[in-house]
Order: structure tokens, then sequence, then C-alpha cells
């Protein structure tokens, strides 16, 4: 049952970070792209945010049920990997949504004020959203994050 479990758990954290690496991928891109028209594009490509919901849920599921099959709620390094993931998630949450906003704000501005006096206002005011520390920050907490949480899954410091 314990290989089962792991093999699940693993395949779930794969198939988060692929998703992930598609929303990396296009956050980064938003982030150089001048035309705000295009960046506007680039939210149909993004994964949904239900589909990231389950995968991760099935990442938590399956970690749970691998920690309740070996008995590891004893362990602080366990109850350590849940606060960083916890802390992971809601940072992602808040610095992810924050910064789609700012750019779904900013690009649909400078869209509307093509041609007209406010256009170097709104186009800077994209560029200045675009250009934001989100995508630094959340590409920070994600290596930092789940670089501790695997870690401390792979050496079970006691």
């Amino acid at each position: 049952m314990y290989q089962w479990l792991l093999f699940l758990h693993i395949a779930a954290v794969l198939s988060f970070m692929l998703a992930h690496g598609v929303q990396v991928t296009i956050i980064w891109k938003q982030r150089s792209e001048p035309d705000p028209e295009r960046n506007l594009a680039l939210f149909e490509v993004l994964p949904s945010s239900l589909q990231l919901r389950i995968m991760g849920g099935v990442v938590v599921l399956t970690g749970f049920l691998l920690v309740f099959s070996l008995s590891l709620w004893d362990q602080w390094w366990i109850w350590l990997s849940v606060l960083l993931l916890g802390v992971v998630w809601l940072l992602m949450f808040l610095f992810g949504g924050a910064y789609y906003n700012l750019i779904e704000l900013a690009a649909t501005r400078a869209i509307a004020a093509r041609g007209s006096a406010d256009e170097p206002a709104a186009m800077a005011d994209y560029d200045k959203a675009r250009l934001a520390w989100h995508p630094m920050a959340m590409t920070a907490v994600g290596f930092l994050g789940l670089g501790a949480i695997l870690w401390l899954m792979i050496f079970k410091p006691s």
C-alpha cells in the first residue's frame, strides 16, 4: 500500500508542477510583454484555478495518507512541512491574484485609452503593472518553500 501511495503522491506532485510550469512561463511572459492586447491573450492559456486546486488537493490528500500510513504525526518535520506548504499556498494565491488583477486592469485601461490624450499615462501604468515585483516574489517563494519541503521529506531531520 505504501508504494502505491508514494507513487500517487509523486505523480500528483509532478502533475501539479507541470501545470504550474505553464503558469510560471506565462507570468514571466506577461511581465515582458509590451503589448497590452497580447498580454491579455496570455490569460487564455493559463490552467484554470479549479484544475490547480484539484491537483493541489490530490497532493495534500496523498501526502496525508502517507503520513497516516507511516504514523509520522509525531515528527516535527511533518508539521513544519505542512506549515510551509500552507504559507507557500497562501503567498502564491495572494501574489498571483494581485499580479493578475494588476495586469488585467492596467492592460484593459491601456487598450481603452488608445488614441486618446490618456494613452501615455495608461501605457505608463501598464508598464508599471507588468514590471511589478510579484513574479519575482512568487518564484522565490516557490523555489525556497518547495525546496525546503523537499529537503524535509528526503532527509527527515530528527
